[in-house]
């Protein structure tokens, strides 16, 4: 299974670029599942158009928090995965997440604007950075997820 995982767009529209990344990176794509800081009604709009699992985040005006929950918990094969955009200080946001979802086999977020992926203590942490307002070494990007026998991932940095 092939999920493209994106985060924190900060767009007021879905853009000629933002179409672009979704027709490249979508289409041939299991699921697609968004983090959060959409902020446009519009963002999420279009990405109904795949099929879609999304959480609200803490930019988010209220008409898309009441269309998305802040977090979610989504079964992936025989993994149980934990969905949020992440809360306050980028700092301990790990623990936080873990305390949230101690029962989970993954943990996906975004908030931080910055790509990780790791696995640690038997939680695979993925957050595929953020699609527009990147910060440290990646300006852009974005996450796909593979879900097979064991969960693996790949960060793809996104041209400007």
């Amino acid at each position: 299974m092939k999920i493209v995982v994106m985060s924190d767009t900060h767009l007021s529209r879905p853009t000629d670029h933002f179409r672009a990344l979704c027709d490249c990176y979508g289409k041939d794509a299991d699921l697609v599942i968004h983090l959060g800081d959409l902020v446009s009604t519009g963002i999420l709009d279009y990405l109904e158009q795949y099929p879609l699992e999304a959480v609200a985040g803490n930019m988010d005006p209220a008409a898309i928090q009441e269309r998305l929950p802040p977090t979610k918990v989504l079964r992936l094969g025989k993994f149980r995965v934990g969905l949020a955009h992440g809360w306050g200080s980028h700092h301990a946001i790990r623990a936080r997440l873990a305390h949230h979802f101690p029962t989970v086999d993954a943990i996906l977020f975004g908030h931080t604007h910055q790509p990780m992926l790791l696995e640690e203590d038997g939680i695979f942490w993925f957050n595929p950075g953020s699609v527009s307002l990147g910060r440290g070494a990646l300006s852009h990007s974005l996450g796909i997820l593979h879900v097979n026998e064991k969960l693996t991932g790949e960060i793809i940095a996104l041209q400007e």
